[in-house]
């Protein structure tokens, strides 16, 4: 993809008034597209804090990403944005090897190391050859799929199951397709189609990685600072009217308030959307009663010292340890991590496990995480390192796309009323993740505006 300027309309906007509701990255990001254009932007946003899963906490020194952890070079929207926003100096290139765990040996791979998938002890032979085939599917669909236009790959709305079953075979299944769907999306590859499989091959596998030391945070962080935020404040209801449309929210002081505008952008995750907009088309409204996402539970620890793996990322699958599980070494994805020297190792639960243990106390969680580790045995002696632990919760997640979501989400894309003042914005519109967000959001920016300006010429 080119990396050029995001495309806009050419609306008269005359400083006319819009509110975004969430500011997660798809809000924050549209309300910057908007802002840019010409609008008097306002984001309402009901925590303390901007980012929503993109988010960062800072403890004794320690950097910990408390939803999402890794940023492909393949997130060309989020480079522009970077960039557009004057953020480019926050970045750096970051680590980019993986490791699959397989009979006790880490097996790495990444953008420098592509020539370990022939000599690597982790598949077999004839795997190796079927993964040709896996890989030139992936290739197939590659100028098909993207963060904005996931209703473009039917195709992929087949099972993971019965893709390895038809195409692949038990090994790659075992060693590559579980582990990525536990690890990327915190879910059984049971319960999913193949979109995430060739998403997460075509966007993030074999290519490089790009991170902040300031961590995840720094471009909400970056991207609210040159906008009108308003923290603590709950939406109730979003209305359309003739020429605009009436937000009913609770301010950070508690009152009701009812403001006016001539637009809006619900950027708030699935479940909440129906909630909140009367409106909602009926397609749309279905679709998001049956979306699943996943939940993730993870625990941190700091450590006095780094351990000499250099995977930045481990992939455990089941086979290996029951249920699965994943392992990041937040030190080697970017500077700033951790205090120079130390480490930083955050272990991962699948959904159901996360589900079981979500509401259990910090100390219980923090136990089982460490008998966790010390039974997969690959770094001996940590208990006596660790001098910091946080555990992290984060539900909903991940949007999860079951076989036949595809089609599903097809139908409400397109009952979306393009003439409306009120555009919806989420992660769920294509693959579970930051960039996925950031991109409709920019989408829904771009619709808003356009719908606007097209009001306008009615009027004149």
């Amino acid at each position: 993809m080119e990396d050029r300027p995001a495309p806009h309309s050419a609306p008269s906007p005359n400083g006319q008034k819009i509110l975004v509701v969430g500011a997660g990255i798809g809000g924050l990001s549209a309300a910057f597209r908007l802002q840019r254009a010409g609008y008097s932007v306002t984001v309402l946003e009901s925590a303390a804090h901007v980012g929503g899963r993109m988010w960062t906490e800072e403890i004794d020194g320690y950097r910990i990403d408390t939803g999402a952890a890794l940023l492909p070079d393949s997130y060309h929207e989020m480079r522009r944005l970077i960039r557009d926003a004057g953020l480019t100096e926050d970045v750096q290139p970051s680590g980019d090897v993986y490791g699959f765990l397989r009979d006790g040996t880490v097996h790495r791979f990444g953008k420098h190391l592509p020539l370990r998938l022939i000599t690597t002890g982790l598949l077999s032979p004839g795997s190796k050859l079927r993964l040709l085939r896996l890989a030139a599917d992936a290739r197939r669909l590659k100028d098909r799929i993207g963060f904005r236009d996931l209703p473009l790959v039917p195709e992929a709305d087949e099972s993971c199951t019965g893709c390895a079953d038809r195409r692949l075979n038990q090994e790659l299944f075992d060693y590559l397709i579980e582990p990525l769907s536990t690890n990327y999306y915190f879910a059984p590859p049971e319960e999913l189609s193949m979109t995430h499989v060739y998403l997460a091959a075509t966007a993030a596998l074999g290519t490089g990685y790009f991170n902040s030391p300031k961590g995840m945070s720094f471009l909400p962080r970056g991207l609210a600072e040159q906008l009108d935020v308003r923290h603590h404040s709950t939406v109730h209801s979003v209305e359309e009217e003739e020429d605009g449309v009436v937000v009913h929210y609770t301010d950070h002081l508690g009152d009701e308030c009812r403001e006016s505008a001539a637009g809006c952008v619900i950027a708030v995750p699935g479940p909440e959307v129906s909630g909140i907009w009367p409106g909602i088309p009926a397609a749309l409204r279905s679709y998001l009663a049956r979306l699943r996402y996943s939940t993730c539970l993870h625990v941190s620890f700091g450590l006095s010292e780094r351990p000499s793996e250099p995977s930045t990322w481990i992939f455990v699958p089941r086979r290996e340890f029951p249920g699965g599980l994943g392992l990041c070494l937040d030190h080697n994805r970017a500077p700033g991590r951790a205090p120079h020297g130390k480490g930083l190792l955050t272990l991962y639960w699948p959904t159901h496990l996360s589900e079981a243990l979500h509401d259990e106390p910090d100390a219980d969680v923090t136990a089982r995480a460490l008998r966790d580790l010390e039974r997969l045995g690959l770094f001996p002696g940590l208990r006596h390192r660790i001098e910091m632990t946080r555990v992290s919760r984060c539900r909903p997640c991940v949007p999860l796309t079951h076989p036949g979501s595809i089609a599903e989400l097809k139908e409400a894309v397109h009952s979306l009323d393009r003439t409306s003042r009120i555009t919806p914005a989420g992660d769920y519109f294509s693959f579970g993740s930051t960039n996925a967000a950031l991109a409709s959001g920019e989408a829904a920016a771009m619709r808003l505006a356009v719908a606007l300006s097209a009001a306008d010429r009615t009027r004149r």
